[in-house]
């Protein structure tokens, strides 16, 4: 049966990543394994692993291991690959600490838009191609949550321009 990958439930997405994971970190991905990465019970994971098969995302026969299709680790990929675009940005920009860099990335990697990824990408390769590594905001901004995390003080504004003699921003 062909994959209509555009359907896919978030849970669904979920599983795709979490066997994509699997396979990357082991030779064999069996459904025990899913579903203590994915904090399931079995029935659950085999219940989600059946409409993936359904679906043509996954091979996998009763007692065997799970497969990823071709299409499968295709979509299994990209959606690893906003996951981990996400969380790069709010650890590395927002400055977000591990573990809530992880929780949000793995919240909005099944929803937010093609166009809105986009523009994310395109900011992260700007900041990471800066020659400073901070630009006047991305540095202000650094500076302010780090001031917030020493004195547990409240936002102030986090864009501030600060600009040089010269009116360039510092």
């Amino acid at each position: 049966m062909a994959a209509e990958p555009q359907n896919l439930t978030a849970s669904l997405e979920d599983y795709l990543e979490a066997i994509f994971r699997l396979s990357q970190a082991r030779r064999v991905v069996r459904v025990r394994d899913i579903a203590n990465a994915l904090g399931v019970t079995p029935p659950s994971a085999t219940g989600a692993i059946g409409h993936l098969k359904q679906r043509g995302l996954v091979s996998h026969e009763k007692y065997e291991d799970v497969l990823l299709t071709d299409e499968g680790e295709a979509l299994a990929a990209e959606v690893n690959q906003r996951h981990e675009e996400l969380r790069a940005f709010f650890e590395d920009v927002l400055l977000l600490d591990t573990e809530m860099a992880e929780a949000e990335a793995c919240a909005l990697e099944h929803s937010i838009s093609e166009q809105t990824l986009g523009r994310l990408r395109g900011f992260l390769v700007s900041i990471r191609q800066c020659d400073r590594g901070q630009p006047g905001c991305i540095r202000t901004f650094r500076e302010m949550v780090e001031g917030q995390q020493a004195d547990g003080a409240g936002p102030t504004r986090p864009c501030e321009r600060r600009l040089d003699d010269a009116g360039r921003d510092e």
